[in-house]
């Protein structure tokens, strides 16, 4: 039997700081533009001298710990971002400020990129001592669309209920990545998941189909015997054949998992 595997980090790693973790200042949730909730913060970079950051259009910079608006531009900017004694400097100085927080002015038209990869949402950049690091703001839904398109699904349209169920799949093991971080920073680190931001995302008809119809739909463990950590196990690895199968049969990807996995249950993530 044919066997799909999903790339999801049992993520580690190093903290960034020892400090206590600079979190969005509640004042930040009001700008133009924020991510679609829940969103999960995805590691691109630590550890760097220096970052090419581009930004496609208009934006705002902001201090995610004071929730202060640090600067304003119209335009698309472009400029290598670097740490100093004094704070960062991406374009000017911004004295006395270790952390900064990229918002475009609107969703998905404008971009954010690191070190020449683009990634929707915002994206926080960290300064621990001498080096720099950048974690991505991003959606759930945008996130789980981004790993599934560069995973081999297929295309034909009687198939869309079981691009639908690894949808589900995918998402329910980054939720249990957002509830449960084992960093301060971030929740999941992009080069150990395969997360590539905007420069791989599927657009045709049974993938947005999927995706719309299991929007914000994850699987939740229902009995003492299987845990959290026997989720992540069983989501790693889905028999692709039998998905297929149910799926050309008609059936829904709420059937097709339970009939996989009996001891879960669907549940809709509810918007906070």
């Amino acid at each position: 039997m044919k066997t799909l595997c999903i790339c999801l980090a049992l993520f580690g790693g190093m903290l960034i700081a020892d400090e206590p973790p600079m979190v969005a200042h509640p004042s930040m949730y009001k700008v133009r533009y924020m991510p679609e909730k829940p969103f999960i913060k995805v590691l691109l970079a630590q550890d760097k001298e220096a970052l090419k950051v581009e930004v496609s259009g208009a934006h705002n910079v902001y201090d995610p710990f004071t929730g202060s608006k640090l600067d304003s531009a119209f335009s698309a900017s472009s400029y290598v971002m670097k740490p100093t004694s004094d704070g960062i400097r991406w374009g000017q100085d911004f004295p006395g400020t270790y952390q900064v927080v990229i918002v475009p002015d609107s969703k998905g038209e404008i971009g954010v990129s690191v070190n020449g990869t683009f990634y929707g949402g915002v994206v926080a950049f960290y300064q621990v001592n001498d080096r720099l690091a950048a974690v991505n703001w991003i959606s759930l839904e945008e996130f789980t669309a981004s790993l599934l398109s560069s995973t081999f699904l297929p295309q034909d349209e009687d198939q869309k209920e079981a691009i639908a169920a690894y949808a589900i799949a995918f998402r329910s093991r980054a939720y249990e990545q957002i509830m449960e971080p084992s960093a301060a920073y971030w929740d999941v680190n992009a080069e150990e998941c395969g997360y590539k931001g905007r420069s791989i995302v599927r657009n045709d008809k049974p993938f947005l189909l999927a995706m719309r119809n299991s929007k914000r739909i994850v699987m939740r463990p229902t009995s003492e015997g299987l845990t959290k950590k026997s989720l992540a196990m069983i989501l790693q690895s889905m028999p692709f054949d039998q998905v297929r199968t149910l799926a050309d049969e008609g059936r829904d990807a709420r059937y097709i998992l339970k009939k996989s996995y009996p001891s879960v249950e669907m549940q809709v993530i509810q918007q906070t």
